[in-house]
């Protein structure tokens, strides 16, 4: 089975069927038969077999693992709840762990992990953002970490003539257009999920922060947008307590903090920082020139874009009825 995300392909080699399935189903919208791929990721269900590793001298350590780099060969262990084994020279990594719970997260943030690079390395930018598509018009909407993205981009879905780019996101492409990233939609409160039938919704218990609910994005297959858009409206949004929402505009370089934050800095967005980085000298000169790179392409974005200011209040179905009116306005001017 390969993940095919926008032109880098990820096989993954798991031991079973039921195992492969749960791994890939948060990219069932990117997934292709064949063998032809750029890296494999093998899954091995099994306690990691520490005595069988070389000596590996500790690099860093992060909240969730200890670093292990000896240029090679990287090791990554999850403090003891599993391991992830780069071989550089053959393009591969092999994941241990015997919880399911703990394979599909670290597999998940894996493939982030090198997809992230892929795009550092090509050309690309990840924003950290909720992202739909009315028209022919791509609407970019940054929120902080926990600030409601998937409660956003669930509510648009609920109004007819909206589709889902990406909830938490989208990938802008060389030439500064927006490209689709939807996975899944998460969720820590199950009752929002109450209309949705069972065979879309499934829950891990995660490393760090505990059971967290997903929704198969292929629920709104019929709304998931497969173009690559070029018109793009970039909304900075910020959240006020006991005030109206608005959307009003603003120029290009009062929103180029938030473009530093949410793409070029990717506060919010998993780096994979256990892969990306080293004990080596040349690692802080080599992640100045990955900011440098992200930069080129937030500009190529912000020349494409016209900017606002999108003020979020308490009352989603406010938040809900100044975007659906501004993306008609928008659209019926283009």
């Amino acid at each position: 089975m390969v993940i095919n995300l926008h032109g880098y392909r990820i096989h993954c080699d798991a031991p079973s069927e039921e195992l492969q399935t749960k791994l890939v189903r948060p990219f069932q919208l990117f997934l292709h038969e064949g063998n032809v791929a750029d890296i494999v990721i093998t899954v091995r269900n099994q306690v990691p077999p520490y005595r069988e590793f070389p000596t590996l001298e500790a690099s860093f350590s992060t909240p969730r693992n200890v670093v292990y780099d000896r240029g090679d060969i990287k090791l990554v262990d999850y403090f003891g709840k599993g391991a992830t084994v780069e071989d550089k020279s053959r393009a591969s990594f092999t994941l241990y762990g015997t919880d399911d719970n703990f394979l599909q997260e670290a597999f998940y943030l894996l493939v982030l992990s090198i997809f992230g690079q892929y795009c550092d390395n090509n050309g690309m930018l990840r924003v950290h953002a909720m992202a739909v598509s009315y028209g022919n018009k791509a609407f970019i909407m940054p929120i902080p970490s926990g600030g409601g993205k998937s409660t956003m981009a669930l509510a648009m879905l609920e109004e007819k003539g909206f589709k889902l780019i990406s909830d938490d996101e989208p990938v802008v492409a060389r030439d500064g257009s927006i490209l689709p990233f939807a996975l899944r939609m998460g969720t820590l409160d199950k009752t929002r999920l109450a209309t949705i039938p069972d065979e879309y919704i499934y829950s891990i218990d995660r490393m760090e922060f505990g059971v967290k609910h997903f929704i198969d994005a292929r629920y709104w297959e019929a709304q998931l947008e497969q173009r690559a858009l070029t018109d793009t409206i970039y909304l900075a949004a910020t959240r006020v307590l006991n005030g109206e929402a608005s959307i009003t505009p603003v120029p290009k370089y009062k929103v180029f903090k938030s473009l530093l934050r949410d793409a070029i800095l990717g506060v919010g967005l998993y780096q994979g920082l256990e892969f990306m980085l080293g004990h080596s000298p040349f690692t802080t000169i080599s992640k100045v020139g990955t900011v440098l790179r992200r930069s080129v392409v937030a500009l190529k974005l912000l020349r494409n874009t016209t900017t606002y200011r999108f003020v979020l209040s308490d009352d989603i179905d406010e938040n809900r009825r100044i975007l659906k009116a501004f993306a008609q306005s928008q659209t019926s001017q283009g």
